[in-house]
């Protein structure tokens, strides 16, 4: 048979429920009627007079509610309460003293509150039952509805005694935990009379409690509830300034700046702007009157001039360089010189060398001078010896590359921005080594595009992330992470894999402390669709709800709260913010990872397996939702930067190819079109590859020199340095290059490397000494990375200089011998020929050739080059030579070819009659003194003799001038041939630097000798170095990671996405050296922030300066170990600190720690843990407690899970915030620390 219902209770008669009577002395609630079916009590409507007390209730109400007792009159006063309803509320006030017991004002105010709701005789002139319902366990009349009207100063007072208490454990309001984060009295109000039944979980009063339901209108015959409480300030109830800011001797700070530009303003402009404009203005009106006066002075010349007859004579660079009466002059100048002894000496490029002395001249300064004659003779040894020089710098390399036996790659941030002996390191260090390494962080951030989809548009204009499809998403991307695993090897050298709840950082237990929106239903789907479902009027956690009640209904798993500024992103924080429904555009998932050495392998794995994970499928479920994801690990700015080095090595290798294109190319020439094979001889692609080698080769040395001595390298260092010292390399090679090409050709080769180093050398070395001046300096500084880069960078430029002046010398002297004897490039051993006077292609035969032969090399004389070593090619020999050498050097303004300028063709070999025809008419020129036309074409002529002689017998010319005469004939004057041979280093050819040199000459410095362009350089110059003053200001200071990866790295999208959503900033933490915790010092007053703590203690501090995050960048007052300590051990919360008297086999001998009521073995047993009793009786004189009680009970503190019983234990906040001094046999000095959350700054570079 189907069952029997149960029958239906008859209707309750309001007329015995019904609040008729409102006057003083009358209740509207008495005794309790019945539970509810989860147990809670249910109070009895019942209208009756308020009863006098019985020994019972007096002894209650004295040690509950002693201020409701004195002001009734103690045991002659009536009340609408029972010992059992008292007994109630003392149960119910004792779930709030957790979080209020540092501020005594608000605990006693909050219990007030209860006492006079409860057990005052008025209560039925401010309380009326409006409804009411049948006990589930008796079927008895109870309570189910009341309306309670309170005065607005009673709402007020009551509220504001308790608004500023801070929750420490949480480092959260403790108004987020008792008042649902009401931001008023009412609000708190209505969060403390909401029924439970509205709450998931049920957490609340048993019956709806509807506080002045009528707003400011009060109903006939109802006065609201009047009471006088204490404030936060009070004498006898007063907090610490960290909970009540307006105590006296409390220093509120100043209200923060209004938001904006601080900096001095003048109008719209600032200051400085201001002042640089009016400076701008002054300099050009100054520059302008004194041209203007310049001018005039100028003109006032020339007027005086045309007035006494006289002709201004033309500027020296007004010239025309076609002027046919140019030449003559300057060879008739040089021929009366050269007659009187006075020689204009012209260099290879025409430049007056009376001008530029030689090296070593007296016309030079001492020092000058004297490195002058010692690069001279350098230059000559590295001529004499190249291939001992270029051996030489290759052991010296060699020696270097050692230290990279010790190379490491530092690519940790924090070791390379921060150095060792700063403060933030010390202190780092000393926190990881006195609390271990803070845990890791990996990161996911879910964002909205303009393509989303969701039925609000946020104040940014994106659309809003909070959908239940957008939610769905997040629980299938969590379930992937749940099921990622990642193999690694652990310490027994075994396979493993390490998945989340493997390597996460668990505070509480077992449950990961994951950071997410997905912590409000417990990372549950199943329990969020089940919510979901429920009907539009019942009670369910849906995400606006949950993000009113993150601190209490909607706990994580790990039941801890869930801030939204944590797990929410993209919202404002400005008045125009609405709700986070509404305003919220992205989901920010924290996985902190434990970073304990143990665990690091597992860790790096995990990491490895995530970011992998969010690189493909996790990206490509939230592109499908069109969403944007961001990632980060903790290994992932290493792994980017290792990264970026492997990606920037062909960068590097290109950048070195291209410049090894450029320098064959700049120190190349194009030979005339009759000997086009010459293109391959004239190259010089070898000497570029050695110039590029010596460049790689400084920096690889410098890499193994500073490895050597203990030093780190960098990824700056690796990628800048290079082209560092390439640029400056290059350079002198150019220099060194062109300093021998413009050496006199008929000059042994040796004399001529000597007298370009000597020229040259000076001025690398000055340039060198200044580069590695600048770096030295650059390794004062303190951040690693800088000083290392400086210190690298030093070395490389040194051990290029040293490189350049020796091995490239050296590399250079033999690519001379090679053009001149006429060798193909990059293959020397293979000779390419060129066309004689008759057009037939040939070889000169170096064998023969004693200019080609070490001996002439090293400066021998003689007919045949092997005598003794003349001492004419000495410096003073040279000197004399070159003199002697002038006449026919002064030549080419008549139009005679110059030695220096004409292409010099192999010699030929001559009958002896000619050769001694040529000899001699050579050798009277250059003995002459000085050369006119005649002497000119004399030369002319006897290289056509030559060169006919040569052609028709194909000999050589063995015999070369040995007194002054030049070793070539100029082949500009042998019929048919156009400058090609071993003179093709010194010809008139197309080159690239020949081509600059004509600009510079001929366009460029004229053009800057015009007075126009000089004001309109000045101009240019002066007004870029003002605008740059002006934006020096604007500079933003700071390091962006983002700046320090590759721009294809994951991480740009991450750090963008972080200062574009993120609304938390990172951690701040304060750490105490040498706390002594006994009550007779006084460490803890200075530290801690309850009452009867300093007011300027160090928690009280960081709370003022939390007042104001504008200006300190802190958001939240400190959470001290300290306050919750205090709170935890005192007896007024006897569920937290309790001590098992008996002897017991679960809870150990007498003496033993017992757990809260709510906590096994307590709350499976609770017969066992009956005797528990708490562990101070009462506080000992000062409120503070003993040595010996601090040492034994500290550690019960720190294993004392926090619950409902008792929400102040230390397990999970404070287990890993303190650490004992070993050195200490009282026991009782400690290392503490606090920690606050800082404000998210715009110029942060890293959490």
């Amino acid at each position: 048979p189907p069952p029997v219902p149960p029958p239906v209770p008859p209707p309750v008669d309001p007329r015995s429920w019904v609040t008729k009577t409102h006057e003083p002395g009358y209740c509207a609630l008495y005794d309790i009627c019945g539970h509810r079916k989860d147990g809670d009590v249910l109070p009895c409507p019942n209208n009756t007079k308020a009863q006098p007390p019985s020994d019972v209730l007096a002894k209650k109400l004295q040690a509950t509610c002693p201020s409701l007792w004195s002001e009734q009159g103690g045991a002659a006063g009536h009340y609408c309460c029972t010992p059992q309803q008292v007994d109630k509320l003392a149960t119910d006030t004792s779930k709030v003293a957790p979080f209020t017991v540092g501020c005594p004002a608000c605990l006693h105010n909050f219990i007030q509150l209860w006492c006079v709701l409860t057990c005052s005789p008025d209560q039925a002139t401010f309380l009326n039952v409006t409804s009411v319902q049948l006990a589930a366990d008796n079927n008895v009349t109870a309570v189910q509805q009341v309306d309670i009207w309170m005065n607005q100063d009673f709402t007020d007072d009551l509220y504001n005694s308790c608004k500023d208490v801070k929750y420490g454990a949480a480092n959260l309001p403790a108004m987020n935990f008792i008042g649902g984060g009401a931001k008023n009295g009412q609000e708190w109000l209505e969060f403390l009379g909401e029924v439970k039944d509205k709450r998931r979980p049920p957490v609340g009063s048993p019956f709806q409690q509807n506080f002045n339901p009528t707003g400011n209108v009060t109903p006939p015959d109802i006065k609201p509830a009047v009471e006088n409480l204490p404030s936060c300030g009070d004498s006898l109830f007063m907090c610490s300034c960290a909970d009540c800011p307006v105590a006296p001797g409390c220093a509120v700070p100043p209200p923060a700046p209004p938001p904006g530009d601080h900096r001095c303003m003048a109008g719209a402009i600032t200051c400085w702007d201001l002042t640089l404009i009016l400076t701008y203005i002054g300099l050009v009106a100054g520059c302008g009157a004194y041209a203007w006066h310049f001018r005039r002075r100028q003109q006032e010349g020339l007027q005086l001039e045309q007035n006494l007859g006289l002709e201004a004579e033309e500027p020296l660079l007004g010239m025309s360089a076609e002027d046919p009466t140019i030449g003559s002059s300057v060879a008739a100048t040089a021929a009366s010189n050269g007659a009187a002894g006075e020689v204009d000496i012209y260099d290879g490029d025409g430049i007056n060398a009376e001008s530029e002395p030689l090296p070593g001249d007296v016309h030079y300064p001492w020092l000058e001078r004297k490195m002058q004659q010692a690069y001279t003779q350098l230059g000559e040894f590295c001529a004499q010896r190249p291939m001992h020089v270029t051996l030489a710098g290759v052991v010296l390399i060699g020696f270097c590359l050692l230290g990279l036996t010790r190379f490491q790659l530092e690519t940790n941030p924090e070791h390379l921005w921060v150095g060792p002996s700063s403060r933030a390191a010390q202190d780092k260090a000393n926190y990881e080594a006195s609390f271990g390494p803070f845990y890791r962080v990996s990161q996911l951030i879910l964002s909205t595009t303009l393509q989303s989809q969701s039925k609000y548009i946020s104040t940014s204009g994106l659309p809003a992330i909070v959908t239940d499809d957008n939610i769905l998403l997040l629980f299938q991307m969590q379930a992937k992470v749940d099921a990622l695993r990642g193999a690694y090897t652990n310490s027994t050298s075994q396979n493993a894999e390490a998945a989340l709840t493997d390597v996460c950082f668990k505070p509480f237990g077992t449950a990961c402390a994951t950071q997410s929106v997905l912590q409000y239903w417990h990372m549950d789907r199943a329990l969020y669709e089940s919510e979901q479902k429920k009907s539009p009027y019942a009670v369910k956690l849906s995400p606006d709800y949950c993000f009113g009640h993150w601190a209490t209904q909607c706990r994580s798993a790990f039941e801890a709260p869930i801030d939204p500024h944590v797990v929410l992103g993209g919202f404002s924080t400005g008045p125009d913010f609405r709700n986070y429904s509404a305003d919220t555009t992205a989901f920010v998932v924290t996985y902190p990872i434990d970073s304990s050495p143990a665990n690091r392998a597992a860790a790096l794995a995990w990491e490895e397996a995530f970011v992998q994970l969010a690189k493909t499928e996790l990206s490509s479920m939230a592109a499908a939702a069109k969403l944007s994801l961001a990632f980060q690990a903790e290994r992932s700015v290493e792994d980017e930067l290792k990264r970026e080095s492997y990606a920037d090595a062909s960068v590097v290798a290109i950048s070195y190819l291209v410049m090894l294109g450029y320098i064959a190319l700049a120190l190349a020439a194009l030979p005339p079109p009759q000997q086009l094979l010459q293109v391959f001889v004239l190259s010089r692609a070898s000497l570029g590859a050695g110039g590029v080698l010596i460049v790689a080769s400084s920096v690889a040395g410098s890499l193994g020199l500073c490895s050597m001595f203990g030093m780190w390298s960098t990824l700056i260092i690796m990628e800048v340095i290079p082209f560092l010292v390439l640029a400056v390399g290059v350079d002198n090679m150019f220099v060194l290059a062109h300093a021998l090409a413009r050496q006199d050709p008929t000059l042994p080769l040796v004399t001529r490397a000597g007298l370009a180093l000597g020229s040259a050398g000076p001025s690398i070395t000055l340039a060198a000494s200044c580069e590695v001046l600048a770096f030295g300096l650059g390794s004062l500084t303190p951040m690693p990375a800088v000083r290392n880069f400086s210190l690298c960078a030093a070395t490389a430029v040194l051990l290029d200089f040293i490189l350049q002046v020796t091995v490239f010398m050296a590399l250079l002297v033999l690519d001379s011998k090679r053009l001149q004897q006429s060798r193909l490039d990059c293959l020397p051993c293979i000779r390419v020929p060129y066309r004689d006077a008759t057009g037939q292609w040939v070889y000169d035969d170096v064998s023969e050739d004693p200019e080609d032969e070490e001996s002439t090399l090293l400066g021998s004389s003689g007919p045949g080059g092997h005598g003794p070593r003349n001492d004419g090619w000495s410096l003073a020999g040279v000197t004399s030579r070159l003199k002697g050498l002038a006449g026919s050097r002064g030549n080419q303004g008549s139009g005679t070819a110059d030695p220096g300028e004409m292409y010099y063709a192999p010699q030929q070999e001559l009958s002896p009659t000619a050769a001694a025809e040529g000899s001699g008419s050579v050798g009277a020129t250059a003995t002459n003194g000085s050369t006119a036309p005649e002497t000119s074409q004399e030369i002319g002529a006897s290289g056509t003799t030559m060169g006919s002689a040569a052609a028709a017998t194909g000999g050589r010319a063995r015999d070369r001038p040995s007194n002054g005469g030049s070793m070539f004939t100029p082949a500009a004057a042998i019929p048919g041939v156009t400058k090609s041979g071993p003179g093709l280093l010194h010809g008139d050819k197309l080159s690239l630097q020949a081509l600059l040199q004509a600009y510079m000459e001929r366009v460029h410095a004229p053009l800057l000798m015009n007075p126009l362009v000089q004001l309109v350089v000045v101009a240019v110059f002066i007004t870029g170095l003002f605008v740059a003053a002006a934006l020096i200001p604007r500079l933003s200071v700071g390091l962006d990671q983002a700046v320090a990866l590759p721009r294809d790295s994951y991480l740009q999208t991450y750090y963008r996405d972080v200062m574009s959503y993120l609304r938390v900033g990172p951690p701040l933490f304060l750490v105490v050296e040498g706390v002594n915790v006994s009550a007779a010092a006084p460490d803890i007053n200075k530290l801690c922030s309850v009452a009867g703590c300093n007011q300027d203690s160090l928690s009280v501090r960081v709370s003022e300066a939390a007042l104001s995050p504008a200006s300190t960048y802190i958001a939240s007052p400190a959470a001290s170990w300290v306050d919750d300590f205090l709170s935890w051990i005192n007896p007024s919360l006897p569920k937290c600190c309790r001590l098992n008297p008996d002897d017991s086999p679960q809870l150990g001998p007498p003496g033993s720690r017992c757990p809260p009521p709510d906590q096994p073995p307590c709350s499976t047993n609770a017969s066992l843990c009956a005797a528990c009793q708490s562990c101070l009786s009462e506080l000992p004189v000062g409120g503070r407690p003993h040595a010996a009680q601090v040492s034994k009970f500290l550690p019960w503190f720190l294993e004392s899970v926090p619950s409902e019983g008792c929400a102040k234990g230390g397990a999970g906040a404070y287990n890993s915030a303190l650490q004992k001094d070993n050195n200490d046999p009282t026991g009782v000095l400690l290392m503490a620390g606090v920690s606050a959350t800082m404000l998210v700054q715009s110029n942060m570079s890293g959490p």
